[in-house]
């Protein structure tokens, strides 16, 4: 995961992934979006991506097909996720709607 004081600052990190011709992004959830209902999950929002590192380094280590998760997140919900009562509702919530 990585870490931001200002949704701009997440915005050029997402910006400079998007540059970076190693990456392949496989999917983007945006849990940040003014429509998005965080009621899905338990009040938690991220920019979550699914990528993959396609380089030299990758090619020899035979990992260039792996799909990683990097998770971006505003401090304040950062928080939220970090302290165990964040964790221990999500853990209630999606267990109470079987997700």
């Amino acid at each position: 995961a990585i870490y931001f004081e200002r949704p701009e600052d997440l915005l050029a990190c997402l910006e400079a992934i998007h540059r970076d011709p190693s990456v392949r992004v496989c999917r983007v959830t945006n849990r940040l979006r003014p429509d998005y209902d965080a009621r899905r999950t338990a009040g938690y929002r991220d920019v979550a991506l699914n990528l993959r590192l396609d380089n030299r380094e990758t090619r020899e280590l035979c990992i260039e097909n792996h799909i990683a998760e990097l998770q971006l997140l505003l401090i304040p919900f950062a928080r939220v996720k970090e302290t165990d009562q964040g964790h221990a509702r999500y853990v209630f919530w999606r267990n109470l709607h079987g997700t």
